[in-house]
């Protein structure tokens, strides 16, 4: 795997950023998240305004335990998904139209051949990973693919000139790996993780069923836990996220999957947390537990129940909103108006000559 190197955020422009934030005409500290998404895009671009930015999406196409017994679908509602994306008919791209932000789809892992779908791009490691009660998901050399194939995207989008990354992930029986990646590194139980249903086998039945099958490997390690639990999409997006957060390029995710890669990428190097950001709130264990974990709170509270990235999509907007902020907004001094002495913000407020 490669060697990356990760910069610390940009701390004198985040403070610039902030000694603008707070001399907003407003209300100090008023607009939250908006504010600490703005401080902390200044200090990725080591901009004290940055404005403008120019986004992307990149969705991953990988269906998991292909060999497993529950997949009696073998791929047909993935490649649907696949050819609504290809017919440019998906949520995902409405909103990505709205914010001019670049679309790339790639089939990684799909158990079903792609190759007709024109747009789709073409980077097929396998059809499909494996079942971990049977062996693990994918080869080391094949989890080397996928992670470097992580690597040659976001080269590839940084050299497009993209600053901020929205990630997608398209694929069937993805919640298992994504639960196993999330308990192994969190800490949590699996059965803190598992919901109930209204008919089968109970919470500690399920957990205990999982690990019977896990505790035969070794998953002290990330590079191991990938390769027993990761499918090629977590694979390929822990690798994206590394280096994009070594090109200074912020990653918004949303769901378990994308989740799992951003705590695999964490789990590899710390730093890379300054560079995400969450947005869409799901409302299932893991992706709680994955947050949590984090320390990072969703704030589009949609009751979303989709994949295809379009969660993460949706949280660009909020980025792009908090530029409007920085940017639109006038300082006191810019719109020569008085601050209110007595006011929270009277130390770190400039007043503006009296109209």
């Amino acid at each position: 795997m490669r060697e990356l190197v990760i910069a610390p955020l940009h701390q004198a422009s985040m403070e610039a950023c902030r000694l603008r934030i707070d001399n907003l005409t407003k209300p100090i500290y008023s607009l939250a998240h908006l504010e600490l998404i703005a401080e902390r895009m200044a200090g990725i671009t080591g901009n004290p305004k940055p404005n403008h930015l120019h986004y992307g999406i990149l969705v991953v196409g990988a269906d998991h335990l292909v060999d497993g017994p529950k997949n009696s679908q073998h791929g047909r509602d993935s490649y649907a998904v696949m050819k609504r994306f290809n017919e440019g008919r998906t949520a995902t791209q409405g909103a990505a139209f709205k914010l001019n932000a670049t679309v790339h789809v790639v089939d990684v892992g799909l158990e079903r051949s792609t190759t007709e779908l024109s747009f789709i791009e073409q980077e097929k490691i396998a059809s499909g990973s494996h079942f971990f009660g049977i062996k693990p998901a994918m080869s080391r050399d094949e989890l080397e693919r996928a992670l470097e194939l992580g690597f040659h995207y976001a080269d590839r989008l940084h050299d497009e000139g993209l600053q901020v990354i929205a990630m997608g992930n398209v694929g069937a029986r993805s919640f298992l790996d994504a639960l196993v990646t999330t308990a192994t590194i969190t800490g949590n139980s699996y059965e803190s993780l598992l919901t109930e249903t209204d008919c089968g086998p109970t919470i500690a039945q399920r957990g205990a069923y999982i690990k019977s099958f896990t505790d035969q490997y070794d998953l002290s390690t990330t590079m191991n836990l990938l390769q027993v639990a990761g499918g090629y999409d977590i694979a390929t997006l822990t690798g994206f996220i590394l280096g994009a957060a070594s090109h200074r390029m912020a990653v918004v995710f949303d769901n378990a999957v994308t989740g799992a890669a951003v705590l695999a990428a964490i789990s590899i190097n710390d730093q890379v947390k300054d560079y995400i950001f969450p947005s869409a709130v799901y409302n299932e264990p893991i992706h709680q537990a994955q947050c949590e974990y984090l320390g990072l709170k969703p704030y589009l509270h949609y009751d979303l129940d989709i994949d295809e990235g379009v969660g993460a999509t949706m949280g660009l907007s909020i980025i792009d909103a908090a530029m409007y902020m920085l940017n639109d907004m006038k300082t006191f001094v810019e719109a020569k108006v008085i601050a209110a002495e007595d006011g929270p913000g009277n130390e770190r407020q400039e007043n503006g000559p009296a109209k």
